[in-house]
């Protein structure tokens, strides 16, 4: 869509003790934003795992990628993983896999938690992971809350298809459109899923 940034994590935040922080860096753009047409995913090419731990032993990143990495296997797919160690005040884990289709890449992640098993944290991310595959739609359902505002600056006609409809995506919209002249056009069937998504964006220029 023309947008260029790049955005770090150098301290993850665990709760309770948080501390987290987060360097994003957006280079300013005098042209509107290009309308975003991406109604399909494609092929599956790459699925990769990061199973990381923060003052926590390194073997709990190591079951937690063994196990999402077994439970992939079993669906015939050959993950690619790792496992490293945060920075962070306190303690934490998470899995995050990351789907790469020919059209779009889709994320997925699952936090460690007091008494959560590592094979638990696996099995979440996986879960959610497969919840996508087996489903419609190009983008997921935390990317898309993201992109309908890029979509509503953009200058043209956007459309996306999404896996699922969650209250919050319909908030967002909601939102948007109290502070923008446009109107999002939704079709959605029974089981919530989404088929697609438009909207003519206002074409916003930086002042």
């Amino acid at each position: 869509m023309g947008i260029q940034a790049k955005i770090e994590i150098p301290l993850k935040g665990f709760y309770p003790i948080g501390g987290g922080v987060l360097e994003a860096t957006v280079n300013p753009f005098q042209t509107p934003l290009k309308p975003l047409k991406t109604q399909e995913r494609g092929k599956l090419m790459q699925v990769r795992i990061l199973s990381m731990v923060a003052n926590l032993p390194l073997s709990i990143a190591t079951r937690q990628l063994n196990q999402a990495v077994a439970r992939l296997t079993e669906h015939g797919l050959r993950p690619l993983g790792e496992t490293g160690t945060a920075e962070s005040p306190g303690k934490g884990t998470f899995c995050f896999i990351q789907a790469e289709f020919e059209h779009v890449r889709a994320g997925f992640f699952a936090l460690g938690a007091i008494g959560k098993r590592a094979e638990q944290v696996a099995n979440e991310a996986v879960e959610e992971f497969l919840r996508f595959w087996n489903g419609q739609g190009t983008l997921d359902r935390h990317l898309v809350d993201q992109v309908v505002l890029c979509m509503a600056l953009a200058e043209g006609e956007s459309t996306v298809t999404v896996s699922e409809v969650t209250d919050h995506l319909k908030t967002n919209i909601w939102v948007i459109e109290q502070f923008l002249p446009l109107k999002f056009i939704l079709k959605q069937d029974a089981a919530r899923r989404v088929e697609s998504i438009q909207v003519t964006g206002m074409a916003w220029r930086t002042p």
